[in-house]
């Protein structure tokens, strides 16, 4: 009973609808990100902090929609609104705990304790999920993301007039999968260097970068397991071939290509002398990259 209320109440939302922009995704992209946050394992008690976790991800997600909004991701509206009398998802509150009543102030929203139940179950999601997509979301807009969701695409007309072009149906599926690959990296990373274990946050953005160990351009492989999460200066001297990972016991030790480079620093941080120390995974981090995956990067580029 509960289930089929949620689905209803998901069905529902109090989205607005212009003639030019159709019905506005905002709301739906915070359940979207919510969802995921939910199956990750990222919002454990049901509650949802505004916090680069929530924004990374739901920006990721704005990209598949960016050309018909033609704006910039708002989230801190929709993240309000969702608290409101006429959707009623969760309970709004400010960073310190006491009711919001604005979304400049809101900054942790506590889910409604019915649909958190719901939302455990893989099923549910699924369902919500589709509820969501089908919706809200324009033909074009359903391919990218149910790419990005591993979902089936919907069957319907508009959809099978897409697929007559059959170069542009798969820029879509390509297009929503790489933004999968971009959130599940850093947030699987828990938004720290692989390299250096750096980490730097501010509450809507990270520095580190989501890298393909198995160049994608060859591969296409948009697996979690064939990225790292890099600062933007370790991600180009990866992809340079200037350092590479192998297996070694229950590490992954960091192999420097020396003589192919000079570096310096003042604060000491050498690449040289990252040489045979392993990468940093940080104590939240839930994925490590296929030892495959960087034996072609090893072999690729020849390092000793």
């Amino acid at each position: 009973m509960h289930a089929s209320f949620w689905l209803g109440k998901l069905a529902n939302l109090n989205a607005a609808r212009t003639e030019p922009r159709g019905i506005a995704p905002h709301k739906p992209l915070v359940l979207l990100t919510v969802i995921d946050l939910i199956e990750s394992g990222d919002i454990p008690d049901g509650w949802v902090h505004y916090d680069v976790r929530l924004v990374s991800r739901f920006r990721d997600y704005w990209e598949l929609v960016q050309q018909r909004q033609r704006n910039a991701p708002d989230i801190p509206m929709p993240f309000h609104a969702l608290g409101g009398d006429k959707d009623k998802i969760w309970d709004r509150f400010t960073a310190d705990g006491q009711p919001s009543l604005a979304k400049a102030t809101t900054r942790l929203c506590g889910l409604d304790p019915q649909l958190f139940a719901c939302l455990q179950d893989a099923g549910f999601r699924r369902n919500a999920r589709e509820t969501l997509v089908t919706i809200y979301f324009l033909p074009r807009e359903q391919v990218m993301l149910c790419a990005r969701l591993g979902l089936p695409t919907p069957t319907t007309a508009a959809i099978t007039a897409l697929r007559e072009d059959a170069a542009d149906f798969k820029a879509s599926q390509k297009k929503g999968r790489d933004s999968r690959f971009k959130s599940d990296v850093l947030g699987g990373y828990y938004f720290t260097c692989a390299l250096t274990g750096y980490r730097l946050d501010t509450e809507t953005s990270s520095l580190v970068q989501a890298a393909h160990i198995h160049q994608h351009a060859l591969s296409g492989n948009d697996d979690p397991l064939n990225g790292l999460a890099l600062t933007p200066d370790a991600h180009w001297m990866f992809d340079a071939g200037l350092w590479t990972a192998i297996p070694k016991g229950d590490h992954l030790l960091i192999r420097v290509a020396h003589g192919r480079f000079t570096d310096s620093s003042p604060q000491g941080r050498n690449l040289a002398d990252l040489d045979q120390k392993p990468l940093h995974f940080h104590e939240h981090a839930r994925i490590r990259p296929a030892a495959e995956h960087l034996a072609w990067h090893h072999r690729t580029h020849k390092i000793a």
